[in-house]
């Protein structure tokens, strides 16, 4: 029993000290903690959040002013239920969400940001980036010419949206790798939603 103490006495010590250069690595700052890398690389297929216009002519960020010249008044301007949403996605605390028939957008200030469109409460409005037009109208054909990968990946009725089966394709807004992802979601092959999807 003695000796058996006596060998696992050293083996805790040895467990139990720091590398030769954990000293060194403190100092510069280094460390080499499995999961703490940055990632690295680049999206292939992305929805450029910079190049998407609303109608073809205001970006996804701009003023109440810009907005209501191209939309109209808001429809309304709702205080967010903070014990019931996520708020990651947001700004500010002072944040609202503002509805211009089916486009939702958060509003800060004098400032809104594009949050999700509802083609089936509104047709009027699409966005648009390049060549690619999304709106009521936009087909799962037309989306695959743009983004093959994205619609090889569908989520097969990933949702039930009023009482239908919903596909859904992710993409990520920009090239650089970003948590936040688009969900261009279809019914019978043609699009209805859009929404800016933010993890909490």
């Amino acid at each position: 029993m003695k000796t058996k103490l006596l060998l696992i006495i050293p083996l805790i010590i040895l467990l139990s000290c720091d590398s030769p250069n954990a000293e060194v690595e403190k100092q510069l700052g280094i460390s080499n903690t499995i999961g703490q890398s940055a990632p690295t690389g680049e999206n292939e297929e992305y929805l450029d959040w910079s190049s998407i216009r609303v109608n073809g002519k205001l970006p996804l960020t701009a003023s109440v002013q810009s907005i209501e010249g191209l939309l109209g008044k808001a429809d309304s301007v709702v205080s967010i239920d903070w014990s019931s949403t996520c708020s990651s996605g947001y700004r500010s605390d002072e944040s609202k969400n503002a509805y211009f028939g089916g486009v939702e957008f958060e509003q800060f200030g004098d400032s809104l940001d594009f949050m999700h469109i509802n083609f089936s409460q509104d047709q009027s409005v699409f966005l648009q980036s390049g060549a690619l037009k999304l709106d009521h109208a936009t087909t799962l054909i037309e989306v695959k010419k743009h983004f093959p990968n994205a619609v090889k990946g569908i989520g097969n009725g990933y949702y039930n949206i009023y009482g239908k089966e919903t596909d859904a394709i992710n993409l990520p807004p920009s090239k650089e790798l970003s948590d936040r992802q688009w969900i261009l979601m279809f019914q019978d092959g043609k699009l209805i939603r859009i929404d800016l999807w933010t993890p909490c």
